[in-house]
């Protein structure tokens, strides 16, 4: 994490010269993550009528962790942008104790203003996570080594509100849509998160 800080502070201070136009704009980005593992259970939802549905899943206990790094977002209009975010991140959970992921996040995603008066933005896309560092579960719940990816797939729904150009608050959850272990575990995380447009702060 310590090299991913570093990498940032340094892309945002060359954020700060005047080849940024005003509809560009880059910094760094916190998060603190409310995060968990989903993972099947004995239920079963019924979908459509009986003899139709799936197994359920539940979650395994909430624990907090921080995220960092840094994001970016090229405004084709005063309503519309697209965005990208590249940072850090862990997921535990209370039942998992100290077996955790650490990944590296790439998500890029579209920003959209509702009401033109309101900097209220709407966000949505997806993007790819490579795991840095994987648990060693052991013999506990059935885990084999190869089951085990490195890679995983989140999503990014959040809701941003934008404070005078200063810094944006972000607000919304990091949902995975392929299993960190083969047909077992899913990643997920709520986030509050603080991104500050350097460069517009510099110009």
């Amino acid at each position: 994490m310590y090299k991913l800080l570093c990498c940032s502070f340094l892309l945002v201070l060359m954020a700060g010269t005047n080849s940024f136009s005003q509809e560009f704009e880059i910094g760094p980005m916190f998060n603190l993550e409310h995060t968990s593992f989903n993972i099947p259970d004995d239920s079963f939802i019924v979908i459509g009528g009986p003899g139709t549905g799936g197994n359920g899943s539940r979650t395994t206990g909430f624990e907090n962790n921080f995220g960092g790094g840094i994001y970016g977002s090229y405004f084709f209009s005063e309503q519309l942008a697209l965005s990208a975010e590249l940072f850090y991140t862990k997921t535990s959970s209370t039942e998992f104790g100290d077996k955790s992921f650490s990944s590296i996040n790439l998500i890029p995603y579209l920003s959209y203003k509702f009401f033109e008066e309101v900097p209220l933005f709407l966000n949505l896309g997806g993007g790819i996570a490579y795991m840095l560092k994987t648990p060693d579960f052991g013999d506990a719940y059935s885990i084999e080594e190869n089951e085990i990816k490195k890679i995983d797939i989140p999503l990014k729904f959040s809701v941003s509100y934008n404070v005078k150009d200063f810094f944006l608050i972000d607000l919304g959850i990091h949902s995975s849509v392929t299993r960190v272990v083969e047909d077992k575990i899913l990643r997920t995380a709520y986030f509050l998160g603080v991104k500050v447009p350097l460069n517009k702060l510099l110009n």
